[in-house]
């Protein structure tokens, strides 16, 4: 059996429907247990796995159906806590007893009875029980639903967030890891980045932002995806060409037809007459514009980490004033033009060769 949990503001009814069209046709049944969604498959692993990488889902555990009376519950407790637990752990027994469940219990009686049989059981290997579950080295985990208990196996951690493309679609750009992280931030909370910008300034730029556009499909679980590829030329140096490269990407986006717009700004790193400026242009174009990370900061750092990727950004920009940019508006201008009017439209599959298919496709 597969047990996903979902995120505290996910529809579970939503978040069902999206769980059985990503299995495929490979569940056999599933049932919303109050706090959690309890599937059977034919391939509880691969099941499992899928269901880690979906958003909406905070996590998922591969447990073992067991009949709920105290006695059975207590043995497979007990089995399944001498398979996992390890030499010297310290081992948390927890019970979630659903409202629907039928028990004469209650959760700390069992919670209470496995923790000394355990304790019992592995004296001889030096595994205790935790004080408390933030002391705990291991966790046993218990669901006790309507008609049945589920012992948890395995526990694996899931992005969380709101549904995929629960919130409509978005237009992107990765070029960056700002605007990697942006994408990301946008996916989690239910927006669908179906079609992505795709800008480079030379070969060794491209080789970077591919990466990154295959990392974000293959964190997001996508199987298809819309890129926009084209060139660009920044003028300027120095810090003045981070913001010149920005304001040309942020052009191109407003140039598509796509409504919603997400822009890799944040206060730490981006001048707020700059921000500003390119929010009152998108509003002025009749589009909505969307800041995932705007009010971020050192929170970044952990955003990467979590994301496996590096956060190569500068803050060099922060101090330009509008003054330094007014001299190349007609230069923006004429480049985010011609990358447009340059742009290869990419429809492709996500598979183990896309990096390769996206830069050969270029």
């Amino acid at each position: 059996m597969v047990i996903a949990f979902p995120s505290a503001f996910s529809d579970k009814r939503a978040l069902t429907r999206a769980i059985q069209n990503a299995a495929r046709g490979t569940i056999k049944s599933v049932a919303i247990e109050h706090d959690c969604i309890i599937c059977e498959s034919g391939n509880t692993v691969e099941l499992a796995c899928r269901l880690a990488s979906m958003f909406g889902v905070e996590s998922v555990a591969v447990a073992k159906k067991v009949p709920s009376n105290f006695s059975d519950l207590l043995a497979a407790i007990v089995e399944v806590g001498i398979s996992i637990i390890i030499p010297g752990d310290r081992f948390h027994v927890k019970v979630m007893l659903e409202p629907t469940a039928k028990s004469d219990y209650v959760s700390r009686d069992i919670e209470f009875a496995a923790s000394g049989s355990l304790a019992v059981r592995l004296a001889s290997i030096n595994a205790r029980p935790a004080r408390t579950e933030k002391d705990a080295s291991s966790q046993i985990l218990t669901v006790i639903a309507r008609d049945s208990a589920y012992v948890c196996i395995h526990v694996m951690t899931a992005p969380g967030g709101l549904i995929a493309g629960s919130h409509g679609a978005v237009l992107s750009s990765i070029h960056d890891s700002l605007s990697f992280l942006s994408c990301m931030m946008a996916a989690k909370t239910g927006f669908e980045c179906s079609s992505v910008v795709l800008p480079y300034q030379d070969k060794s730029e491209l080789e970077t932002s591919v990466k990154l556009v295959q990392h974000f499909a293959t964190k997001t679980g996508r199987k298809r995806q819309t890129i926009l590829a084209m060139p660009i030329n920044v003028p300027g140096k120095g810090a003045v060409s981070l913001l010149l490269k920005e304001q040309i990407i942020s052009k191109i986006l407003i140039g598509y037809h796509d409504s919603r717009i997400v822009f890799p700004f944040t206060a730490a790193f981006h001048p707020i007459w700059f921000i500003e400026t390119i929010f009152n242009e998108t509003l002025a174009a009749g589009k909505m514009p969307f800041a995932p990370l705007i009010f971020q900061s050192s929170e970044l750092v952990m955003h990467a980490q979590q994301a496996g990727i590096e956060l190569n950004i500068s803050a060099a920009a922060l101090h330009i004033t509008k003054g330094k940019l007014q001299k190349y508006y007609k230069a923006v201008a004429f480049e985010s033009e011609s990358a447009i009017k340059h742009t290869k439209r990419l429809e492709l599959k996500v598979g183990p060769n896309y990096l390769h298919d996206i830069v050969d496709s270029i």
